[in-house]
């Protein structure tokens, strides 16, 4: 990572404990993170709040470096949480680069991923039902995931999206149960008919 590189908002102090291996470094600028995205919530900087997500997502989260990934990952949860019920309006922003998270080839990376998108959807709950079709095929690939730390966050975050209140015949219901019938080899033509 190009140390000389602007990312301010965030401080240069934030920036090394992000890129530290240490996950006890990485935790405490998650909570100056917390603390810099409260901030912008009371002045309604929603500006800043956008491009501290854009920074956490391309510069860490989808970083070539293993220790900053996580590093965004753990930032990406802050932010959320932070935001409160104010995450829905940054969902994409925070969702995305967690999914592709769930991708790498690092056990551990996958685990923080999980993680984070736990965190993120705790604090947005019903927010996310929008992305429940992207979050449904990320957690079908962990489901699957051979080291048992991912299969037992993956589970976790399974038992709280299953949680979440879902609306019977909204759009999204049905989108989600497109997307079942075509996972599943058998088709459900009882409840679709004809189509």
């Amino acid at each position: 990572m190009n140390t000389e590189k602007d990312f301010s908002p965030l401080t240069p102090n934030i920036v090394r404990a992000l890129n530290d291996k240490l996950y006890e470094k990485r935790k405490v600028a998650a909570l100056e993170i917390e603390k810099l995205v409260r901030e912008f919530v009371a002045q309604n900087n929603s500006a800043q709040i956008r491009h501290v997500i854009q920074i956490l997502a391309t510069e860490f989260a989808l970083s070539q470096h293993p220790h900053s990934r996580k590093g965004g990952l753990i930032g990406l949860a802050a932010c959320s949480i932070a935001l409160g019920k104010d995450s829905e309006l940054y969902l994409k922003g925070l969702i995305d680069p967690v999914l592709t998270c769930f991708n790498d080839s690092d056990s551990r990376l996958r685990y923080y991923a999980c993680e984070a998108l736990y965190n993120i959807v705790k604090v947005a709950r019903g927010a996310v039902l929008p992305h429940f079709n992207v979050l449904f095929d990320g957690l079908s690939k962990l489901a699957a995931d051979p080291d048992p730390n991912v299969k037992s966050g993956s589970e976790l975050l399974d038992r709280l999206l299953k949680s979440l209140p879902l609306p019977l015949f909204s759009a999204s219901f049905f989108s989600f149960l497109k997307r079942i019938n075509s996972c599943c080899s058998i088709g459900v033509r009882w409840f679709w008919g004809n189509s």
